[in-house]
């Protein structure tokens, strides 16, 4: 084989390999991963917002995720959403989120979500916003919530 096309061939696959990860948007602390975190962007006049991501858990025990804290809500809660006689309810969770051994934790619109309350600033489509995620067992991680608008949430 001609060298050149060796280097170029391998130039060609470790860029799409890097490519991949950074478009990936995922964060790993020990056995979990945390897939695309993002927030839609609320409504003008909302002084809160929605927050999803899925996280996976590829060990064999549990876990929770029990706390976040940010720069831009002055409280975060965790909420469960259902549809119950046509009428949706938002349930307040207590105790955070549990992540089963070998499982994932789906945090998703009409779901589980996380509830970032009383915005200190104004969320831009585009950007992102940092936050901290504390895990019972495994312990904390910083990430970035990429913000949607609702046209383009997932």
């Amino acid at each position: 084989m001609n060298f050149k096309f060796i280097k170029y061939f391998l130039f060609i696959i470790i860029t799409l390999l890097i490519g991949h990860k950074l478009l990936a948007h995922d964060y790993y602390l020990g056995k979990l991963t945390i897939d695309h975190p993002y927030i839609t962007k609320p409504m003008p006049g909302m002084k809160h917002a929605a927050g999803y991501m899925v996280i996976k858990n590829k060990g064999t025990k549990s876990d929770a995720l029990v706390k976040v804290e940010t720069l831009f809500s002055d409280n975060v809660e965790f909420h469960a959403m259902s549809m119950k006689n046509n009428i949706m309810k938002m349930k307040k969770i207590d105790g955070g989120l549990k992540v089963p051994g070998g499982d994932e934790l789906v945090l998703k619109p009409g779901g589980y979500h996380i509830m970032f309350k009383k915005l200190l600033k104004n969320l831009e489509v585009g950007k992102t916003e940092k936050a901290i995620l504390y895990f019972e067992k495994t312990g904390k991680i910083i990430i970035k919530f990429e913000i949607h608008d609702m046209k383009h949430s997932h």
